[in-house]
């Protein structure tokens, strides 16, 4: 295969000129007008080809909402018939961000040289996970590579926010029981050594609750280094087990045992299991291609071999709602609604339909939850704080006592 070098003009009429692989000028002329443009002058290329940008792309800095937003833009602009080379172009151009920017041009490059645009974006499997590269793959199969886009981006929105939802209500707990947690530490570690060595001086019997104050405060001061050097070991040790095959099992065993949690956790499961595989069967991708990349999108290994068993019989002939429900391991309505989906032939809208409804008990159980956390945090730390309180007024009122007499 050789590479060719080529001028082109867009449908504006604007010169666009690059290389491209193939195996004769007649290709490269075919390429070109399927990708929008009417070829001018085509001849071989020399030897010192451009090197191209696509190791320039390592996505330093690019997160999540910078795909959705390219995707989406994407969507906008394939909709308008805009050429995918000159939709690329004007994604790199209004880029801020470097790493995106060079992320895109390395795609652009590979679309110019006539690769697809799925292939394209399959060598960068850190931004584009088999989900994203299967639609637009069924996209570019179908024809409808717009809608698919459309659909994609909708999709990544949804599930952006919705972690930024779960992180939200989260982030108050967190930040409250820090704060508490750190105060507690302050007046044990800080103020209760000071008032330790008055009350040595007063050589008086000291309240037990006092004491026990004192105690505590003493042993903490010596040992404290310890805690800390326990904490990070059994940190360490925890985060070293969970990247192991049988301590990633035993969490998603154990996570979805959790008796307020659990259920959250495995309804969000079912969640990204229904609206990515909603989202995929929307988007033209094959059933069983669908369910092997939703569940691996699960992520949960419990669940994630249940959806590998089902696809085994989906496979075999068996409905999708038949393998739900003999599964086990997912709500009825899960069941109810593929059933009705597969009846109607709207299996993809009935389980987004599903996703849509497992999120809003999501988040109406972590709102109560958070609500109910916070008055717990401010008691638990109402009692602490009035322990030490009484332990050092006791003292205090004694000695009053004592001058009064």
């Amino acid at each position: 295969m050789a590479r060719y070098r080529y001028l082109a003009l867009d449908r504006e009429g604007k010169q666009i000129a690059g290389e491209m692989a193939a195996e004769s000028p007649e290709e490269v002329k075919r390429r070109l007008r399927e990708m929008g443009y009417f070829p001018a002058d085509i001849g071989e290329a020399a030897q010192t080809a451009l090197r191209r940008p696509r190791q320039m792309g390592r996505g330093r800095g690019i997160g999540g909402s910078d795909i959705v937003l390219v995707t989406r833009q994407l969507a906008d602009m394939t909709a308008a018939r805009l050429p995918m080379f000159r939709s690329l172009s004007v994604l790199a151009e209004q880029s801020s961000s470097a790493g995106l920017r060079n992320l895109i041009e390395a795609i652009r490059t590979d679309v110019q040289e006539g690769q697809p645009l799925s292939e394209a974006l399959r060598r960068h499997p850190r931004h584009f996970r088999d989900l994203y590269v299967n639609m637009v793959h069924a996209g570019e199969t179908s024809g409808h590579l717009d809608a698919v886009l459309l659909r994609l981006a909708e999709f990544l929105e949804k599930s952006h926010q919705r972690r930024s939802q779960v992180i939200s209500a989260l982030l108050y707990p967190a930040v409250l029981i820090t704060v508490a947690i750190g105060a507690v530490a302050f007046i044990v570690g800080f103020l209760i050594p000071k008032l330790s060595a008055l009350f040595a001086e007063l050589e008086q019997t000291l309240p037990l609750i006092t004491q026990i104050l004192l105690i505590v405060a003493g042993v903490l001061g010596k040992i404290w280094w310890l805690l800390l050097l326990f904490i990070v070991v059994c940190a360490l040790g925890i985060r070293w087990y969970m990247r192991t095959p049988g301590g990633r099992e035993a969490l998603d065993v154990w996570t979805l045992r959790l008796p307020l949690l659990g259920p959250i956790w495995h309804k969000m499961a079912v969640s990204r299991l229904a609206r990515t595989c909603g989202t995929m069967l929307g988007g033209g991708v094959p059933i069983l291609t669908a369910l092997e990349i939703s569940g691996n999108a699960v992520g949960n290994r419990p669940m994630t071999r249940a959806v590998e068993a089902m696809r085994d019989e989906v496979r075999e002939g068996t409905g999708l709602a038949a393998a739900l429900e003999r599964a086990g391991m997912f709500p009825p309505v899960l069941v109810h609604m593929a059933a009705v989906g597969e009846e109607t032939g709207r299996l993809s809208e009935m389980m987004s339909r599903v996703a849509d409804s497992l999120d809003f008990e999501v988040d109406s159980t972590l709102g109560r939850l958070t609500t109910l956390l916070e008055p717990f945090v401010i008691i638990i730390m109402g009692i602490i704080v009035g322990f030490i309180v009484l332990a050092v007024l006791l003292p205090i009122f004694q000695i009053n006592a004592a001058i009064g007499r």
